[in-house]
Parts: C-alpha cells; sequence; structure tokens
C-alpha cells in the first residue's frame, strides 16, 4: 500500500473530476465544485502539483498567458484513484498517457467539459426558480469514463456501434414528486481529422442502432434517445446531414411519428451559444 500524500477531500473531487472529463480548466473546476473563490481553488490545484497528483499544461509565452492553465491526472492522482475498486484499470491505464496527447483531443475534452458545466448551470438556475412554477428540471449526465463503470448508462461500455462522448437525460420534476424523464440524448463530437469513409461509417452506425433498438430493453423506456453530432466544420455538417437523411429515409418515412431524432451542429456554434441552446440544433 503506498502511502500518499494527504489532501483534501474537496482535492479528492477535483481528482475525480478530471477522471471523468480528462483535461480541465480552473474556471470548469471552479464551476463544477460551485465555489465562489478563485484563489482558494487555485491553492487547491497548487497543492495537488506539488504532491503529483496532478499536472498541467500551461505557456509561459506572452500570447498565451491569458489562457487558464489544463490540468490532468499525475501519477499520485492515478495511484489515488487505483486504491478504490470501482475504477476500472484499463480505463486508468490510459491516464499514464495523458501527458502526450494531441492539441485536438485535449480540445474535444475541454469542449465536453463545457457542456456538462452549461448542463449543471442550466439545472441550478431552473431549479432556483422554481418557486415561480409547480416544475423545474435538471439534467443527470454521464461521460465516456463514466458509463464505463457501473452507472445509468452502462450498457453502452459493450456497444459494439456506438460510443458517445456525452450522455444526458432531462428530468422534470413536477409538484415535488418524483422525477419524469422527458428526453435522453446522446452527443459524439467528429475530430477535424476524422476521414470521411470514417464519419459515414459512424452515422450507419448511429441509424443502425436506433433501427435494432437496443435502448429500450436496457433503459425500460419507449423513445428513443435524440443523437446529437458535433461536425468540426459547416462542409462537413452538410454532409452528414445529407447522408443521414438518405440512411434514415431507408427505414422510416419523413411525417413517421416512431422516425428517431438525429441533429447536428457545428463545434464552433457549440462553444459560442452552448449545448442547452435549441438554435444551433439542425435535424436531419
Amino acid at each position: 500500500m503506498l502511502n500518499l500524500p494527504t489532501i483534501t477531500e474537496k482535492q479528492r473531487e477535483i481528482i475525480k473530476l478530471i477522471y471523468s472529463h480528462r483535461y480541465l480548466n480552473r474556471i470548469q473546476i471552479q464551476a463544477f465544485l460551485k465555489h465562489k473563490d478563485y484563489k482558494t481553488i487555485n491553492l487547491w490545484l497548487k497543492d495537488l502539483r506539488q504532491k503529483h497528483y496532478l499536472e498541467w499544461i500551461y505557456s509561459t509565452d506572452f500570447a498565451e498567458r491569458t489562457k487558464p492553465a489544463i490540468y490532468y491526472l499525475g501519477l499520485n492522482g492515478i495511484r489515488h484513484l487505483k486504491t478504490f475498486d470501482f475504477y476500472e484499470v484499463t480505463e486508468l491505464r490510459k491516464r499514464y498517457r495523458d501527458s502526450s496527447r494531441s492539441q485536438t483531443y485535449i480540445d474535444r475534452c475541454l469542449l465536453l467539459a463545457d457542456c456538462a458545466v452549461a448542463l449543471q448551470k442550466y439545472g441550478d438556475e431552473s431549479e432556483a426558480a422554481r418557486h415561480k412554477a409547480d416544475c423545474y428540471s435538471r439534467y443527470h449526465y454521464e461521460t465516456e469514463a463514466d458509463y464505463l463503470e457501473a452507472s445509468y448508462y452502462h450498457f453502452l461500455a459493450d456497444n459494439e456501434l456506438i460510443h458517445p462522448h456525452l450522455c444526458f437525460s432531462k428530468l422534470v420534476f413536477e409538484g415535488g414528486g418524483e422525477p419524469t424523464t422527458a428526453e435522453s440524448y446522446l452527443l459524439e463530437i467528429f475530430d477535424p481529422t476524422l476521414p470521411r469513409y470514417r464519419v459515414k461509417k459512424r452515422l450507419e452506425n448511429y441509424v443502425a442502432y436506433l433501427e435494432y433498438d437496443d435502448w429500450s430493453p436496457e433503459t425500460e423506456r419507449d423513445n428513443l434517445p435524440i443523437i446529437l453530432l458535433v461536425c468540426p466544420r459547416t462542409s462537413s455538417l452538410i454532409y452528414a446531414k445529407r447522408k443521414t437523411r438518405g440512411l434514415l429515409l431507408d427505414i422510416w418515412e419523413y411525417d413517421d411519428a416512431e422516425r428517431p431524432h438525429i441533429r447536428f451542429t457545428t463545434a464552433e456554434k457549440l462553444d459560442r451559444f452552448g449545448i442547452t441552446s435549441q438554435d444551433i440544433w439542425e435535424e436531419a
């Protein structure tokens, strides 16, 4: 048993957050923790770096100094998580390579983290305003790392067709009763370097997943999830949307009430307006 340096409970929360999201900056960590004092967050992060629980990506170049540092798991952070039984060993081993990931991969993780922050913020604002109405909404979300463990979306871990980057459900609370799930969403971000033939294969896999309907037996829900696909450019969105429309028409008529929903946006729109904006999504 390793004798790891002592850390606080809040610092343990930070390590778990970074495990789930892979890379986070200070602003995102502060938002997840709902902490008002950024100076305290910086002190916790500095201590975690000094104790090698975390490493960071930070440039001292004048043009880059205004960008927040990006944090990922260090050696002791991985060792700390190994002391818990519910983290998959194969998944933890991937963290040893996080110091050499591509910028494209890191940017995707940060964008997904922004999506999760927005979902959390939406729920907090809705709950705060519930005195004006008899209901409010929250989102339950899981990252890819989360559903590889024992979680609500665990069945996606072994799925041969799809591996979404973010899964979330909208929970509606009415009259103080139990929540009802209005809709579920599966989101994937296509990397800019993804070849078109692989984009085509991903689209075919999502349509096949919806056609075979592995969702209902696992979730005991009749309504299929809404698929959200994020393209790097407008040109790739146009291609993906047109291709998906054709794939759907091979199975469902356009006015079929059971026709599933696959929606598209670009990474720039997602980053600019946020995941909860209805205006950025285009139906296939």
